[in-house]
């Protein structure tokens, strides 16, 4: 069976104008999930109160770095890789999160310890992902140079490791515990250059197939957002970009046509 030991894990929270969500996710983890290392990456306002619980933050040996605002959601992901790599070999995985996770739930740790289990029983897989509010995710990415296709996966190859059943795939919703000797900047990445809404998500995950990393999914590793809380009155805004038409990180890869699960076409 798997061990309950998170000692491994770092857990990245970037955050942006939600503050009421990030001190219920910071609390949840630091109740259920003690001995991990948090690496909070903020460009949103600089408040008193923030202020004071970074300051507790990083007296219990955890990772906060404050951006320039709307600095985005790539070059935040990229300014938190030099210290996941200075704790690296005491901490292999990185937890990718949102400042909107609710990780309050005792079945949320037992969800990163089976992702934990994967990771430590199967070489090969590279990144051992979840699920957001229960909802399907895992997919196939079928490569066809400028056309990039999802393409959901079957359930019939199970496989198992310390007591922990998962299912190959190269495509996951963003939770996921990744290896932390997979990022870096010449090596797997995020766009700084691209605030929201450039299709980096997907762009992530070819690059991740492309490299020939592992991934898996895990079921039982689940995550629900919160309930609604008051947010700032531009994150509406900030946040609707991501409806723009174009996604610059596909151009970058050279992906003309990205086919999604439903069938829906974004192009580059």
């Amino acid at each position: 069976m798997y061990a309950s030991d998170l000692s491994k894990v770092s857990i990245l929270i970037k955050t942006f104008l939600r503050d009421q969500h990030l001190e219920v996710a910071v609390s949840g983890i630091l109740a259920i999930m003690p001995e991990v290392r948090m690496i909070v990456v903020d460009d949103g306002e600089r408040t008193a109160r923030k202020s004071a619980i970074y300051e507790q933050l990083s007296a219990r040996g955890h990772a906060v770095i404050e951006m320039p605002f709307d600095s985005g959601f790539g070059a935040k992901s990229n300014a938190a890789l030099p210290t996941v790599h200075d704790y690296s070999i005491e901490r292999p995985y990185l937890l990718i999160g949102s400042d909107d996770f609710d990780f309050r739930p005792p079945s949320v740790r037992q969800g990163i310890e089976r992702l934990v289990a994967v990771l430590d029983g199967d070489q090969e897989v590279a990144i051992a992902s979840g699920r957001v509010n229960g909802n399907r995710y895992e997919g196939w990415l079928r490569d066809h140079g400028d056309r990039i296709v999802e393409e959901y996966i079957s359930l019939d190859r199970p496989q198992r490791v310390n007591g922990v059943t998962y299912h190959r795939c190269n495509l996951t919703v963003n939770y996921s515990l990744i290896r932390a000797e997979i990022l870096g900047p010449n090596k797997i990445h995020w766009d700084d250059d691209v605030k929201i809404g450039g299709g980096e998500h997907g762009a992530f995950f070819v690059d991740v197939m492309r490299a020939g990393h592992g991934v898996a999914w895990v079921p039982g590793a689940d995550i629900r957002e919160q309930e609604t809380r008051t947010v700032d009155s531009r994150y509406a805004v900030f946040r609707g970009r991501a409806r723009q038409p174009g996604r610059p990180c596909f151009a970058k890869r050279g992906i003309k046509e990205y086919v999604m699960f439903g069938g829906g076409v974004e192009h580059a």
